[in-house]
């Protein structure tokens, strides 16, 4: 299984220097939690850091993301906080929704709510997404 790996805010010549200025790993678009526990209505590209510098507060996830023209730079641990849900397709891709109205649809299969809400198509098994550090895990909930 898969997921798809496209940046949002970045280009994939950027993804590389970023991962190459920082030794990171690119971990894909996906949202964060608000200081008040809410998901972000926008998402981030998220990158894992094998060995961040926890004296200055890192974590192992940091995200990218523009304010208008400005490049910022956020933690995203909590883009993995709790599980991520998506629709297996016919072509062993695990189509998910990234953000509240990210509504995605691929042949007869289609998900939307980020990880506000679930709404999907009655087509293809439903799979929990988990992360171990820079590795994803699928599990089929039905199947």
């Amino acid at each position: 299984m898969e997921l798809d790996m496209n940046p949002y805010w970045l280009n994939e010549d950027t993804v590389k220097v970023v991962e190459e200025k920082y030794g990171a790993k690119y971990m894909g678009v996906w949202c964060t939690k608000t200081r008040a526990g809410f998901w972000n209505e926008s998402p981030v590209d998220v990158f894992y850091q094998p060995t961040p510098d926890a004296d200055k507060g890192h974590t192992h996830y940091f995200g990218i993301f523009y304010d208008g023209t400005t490049p910022m730079i956020c933690e995203a641990s909590s883009a993995f906080s709790e599980p991520i849900y998506g629709v297996l397709t016919d072509e062993d891709e695990v189509l998910v929704s990234r953000c509240r109205h990210d509504y995605r649809t691929k042949n007869e299969y289609m998900i939307d709510g980020g990880r506000d809400y679930l709404r999907r198509s009655a087509e293809g098994d439903l799979v929990r997404v988990e992360v171990n550090e820079d590795k994803f895990e699928f599990i089929l909930e039905n199947a």
